[in-house]
């Protein structure tokens, strides 16, 4: 049995929370490092799920399963006083649940290629978390800025000195090293002029490369694409076009 920290993380990570419930979870979780580790645990027991619910779908004959269950509704019609026997019950029950299933994991979002997306939303999920008052104290010197990014850059595997990572209209904060599902995750962090986080990540997850797409979600807006084994992202609480305007400069760099 769930516990009830349990059900409001599996809802957090679900989106069935409503604004004030989201809000004071995720103010627990900025100050509460076990609940932190519970999150990201679930996150991964979900995409184990995604890969079972995948395995599955790829192995079952979808199309010929609805075909019979639309042939047997199709002969309840003709001869509605026939009592079907046991046995063609079972197998009915069995095709309506299989099918079910494979709604309900494209309902959640655990289909087919779905997952490659998957570092993105925890991303952005944590973005939540950041305030203008997160990044107000890290003012790295010039020295310390080089070596964070150096950090980073050794781990991702991608270029990210000072000046690359230079975007006109942000001040650089901070760099550190993350990973997702045993991928490499650099994520580098500014603040507007108004204070506000934004964030630009990479991680080396050898994906195909991608031209750079917007995405809003979860009121984010961030910036995605790939390149040479490595995916990108910009992200930040603001309009999607300011989104896209602050990428553009990394964009044409990575």
């Amino acid at each position: 049995m769930m516990s009830g920290d349990d059900e409001r993380l599996a809802a957090l990570i679900d989106d069935e929370l409503d604004a004030r419930e989201r809000s004071a979870l995720l103010e627990r979780l900025a100050g509460d490092e076990a609940l932190r580790d519970r999150l990201v645990a679930m996150r991964h027991d979900r995409e184990r799920l995604a890969g079972a619910f995948d395995a599955l779908l790829t192995a079952a004959p979808v199309e010929r399963l609805r075909a019979t269950v639309a042939a047997a509704a199709a002969g309840a019609r003709r001869a509605p006083r026939r009592r079907p026997s046991i046995g063609s019950l079972e197998l009915a029950a069995g095709l309506v649940i299989g099918l079910v299933i494979a709604g309900h994991a494209s309902w959640l979002g655990l289909g087919p290629g779905s997952r490659g997306d998957d570092w993105r939303q925890a991303v952005v999920e944590y973005m939540d978390l950041y305030t203008p008052d997160t990044f107000a104290l890290a003012n790295p010197d010039d020295a310390a800025a080089a070596k964070q990014l150096q950090a980073v850059s050794v781990r991702v595997g991608a270029e990210l000195t000072p000046a690359a990572v230079a975007v006109p209209g942000l001040r650089f904060r901070t760099a550190f090293n993350l990973a997702y599902d045993g991928s490499p995750l650099a994520e580098i962090a500014y603040t507007a002029a108004d204070g506000a986080p934004v964030l630009f990540c990479a991680i080396a997850n050898g994906a195909a490369d991608e031209p750079p797409q917007t995405v809003v979600r979860n009121g984010q807006s961030y910036v995605a694409w790939a390149r040479g084994g490595k995916s990108y992202m910009v992200v930040a609480r603001m309009a999607a076009p300011q989104v896209a305007d602050l990428a553009r400069t990394l964009v044409s760099r990575f």
